[in-house]
């Protein structure tokens, strides 16, 4: 009889500890994945602000030079830069054409 309750005891606590363990992985788990989400938020919205900026100014066809004025200016974080072909800006990319002028605006890779 003592060995048995013993037992259920050792069985009982270990049970319990499993749950314990299973409910803070899942806290931990759901908190990591609020922050992805949230770093993901706010990467478009910065890059939804750029593509307005693009948009209001009609810099499809533009050249090089206003565009990365007229997005610096508007700019709350970082400046916009040169890379591969592109103007990057907030997540989105301008590419440009020899003549640098602006023939299209995708989401930077």
């Amino acid at each position: 009889m003592r060995k048995g309750t013993v037992i259920l005891l050792v069985l009982l606590i270990t049970s319990n500890l499993l749950w314990l363990v299973n409910l803070v992985y899942t806290r931990i788990d759901h908190a990591v994945t609020l922050t992805y989400h949230d770093a993901s938020y706010q990467r478009n919205q910065r890059m939804l602000q750029k593509l307005v900026v693009v948009a209001n100014n009609n810099l499809v066809g533009d050249t090089l030079t206003r565009a990365e004025g007229i997005l610096a200016e508007q700019s709350n974080a970082t400046k916009p830069f040169i890379k591969e072909g592109c103007l990057i800006a907030g997540g989105l990319c301008l590419k440009f054409d020899q003549n640098e002028l602006i023939v299209a605006v995708i989401i930077e890779p």
